[in-house]
C-alpha cells in the first residue's frame, strides 16, 4: 500500500468521525443557544464554532493526526488560526449564504419536510440547521487540508503512524 493511500485509509475515516462529533456538539450548542437563551442566529454560530475548538483540537491532535511531536501550545495557534479561517471566512460565510437564500427561496423545504417526515418544524429552526450542514461540509474541507498542510504536517513522522505504517506493509 503507497503511503498516500494508506494516510488517507486511516486519516480520513478518523476525521469524518471526529468532525460528525464536532458538528454533535456545535448543533447542541447551537439550539440550545438559539431556541433556549434566544441568541440571534449569526451569534449562536459564532458560539457554537467556538466552543467546539477545543474539542477538536484535542480530537484532532491526538486521534486523526496523532501528532505529538510538537508541544500542544506550539500547535494551538496554527490550529486556531485555520479553525478560525475555515469558520469565519468558511462556515459562517456558507451559514450566511445560506440563511439568506432559505428566507428568501426556501419556503417549500419545511412544508416537504413535514410530507416526508411528518415533523412539524419551524422555518427558523430548518434555516439554521440546513445552512450549519452546508457550511460544516465545505469548513471540514477546508480544516482537514489546513490540519495536514499547516499544523500537523509532522504526523507521518510520529511513533503511531510509523508503526501502523510499518504493519501495513507485507
Amino acid at each position: 500500500m503507497s503511503r498516500v493511500a494508506f494516510i488517507f485509509s486511516h486519516r480520513v475515516p478518523r476525521f469524518a468521525v471526529v468532525g460528525i462529533a464536532n458538528a454533535a456538539v456545535s448543533f447542541g450548542i447551537l439550539n440550545l443557544l438559539f431556541f433556549g437563551l434566544h441568541f440571534s442566529k449569526i451569534a449562536a454560530s459564532l458560539v457554537s464554532t467556538a466552543c467546539a475548538v477545543m474539542f477538536s483540537f484535542v480530537l484532532n491532535r491526538n486521534f486523526v493526526f496523532a501528532d505529538t511531536s510538537k508541544r500542544a501550545r506550539k500547535q494551538i495557534l496554527p490550529f486556531v488560526l485555520v479553525t478560525i479561517s475555515g469558520s469565519i471566512g468558511v462556515l459562517n460565510l456558507v451559514y450566511i449564504c445560506s440563511v439568506a437564500l432559505l428566507e428568501r427561496h426556501g419556503l417549500w423545504i419545511t412544508p416537504l419536510i413535514h410530507v416526508v417526515t411528518r415533523l412539524h418544524l419551524s422555518q427558523s429552526f430548518v434555516e439554521i440547521n440546513l445552512s450549519t450542514i452546508a457550511g460544516a461540509i465545505v469548513s471540514m474541507m477546508w480544516n482537514y487540508n489546513g490540519y495536514r498542510l499547516f499544523v500537523f504536517r509532522h504526523a507521518d513522522h510520529t511513533p503511531m503512524a510509523q508503526d501502523e505504517f510499518s504493519t501495513a506493509r507485507p
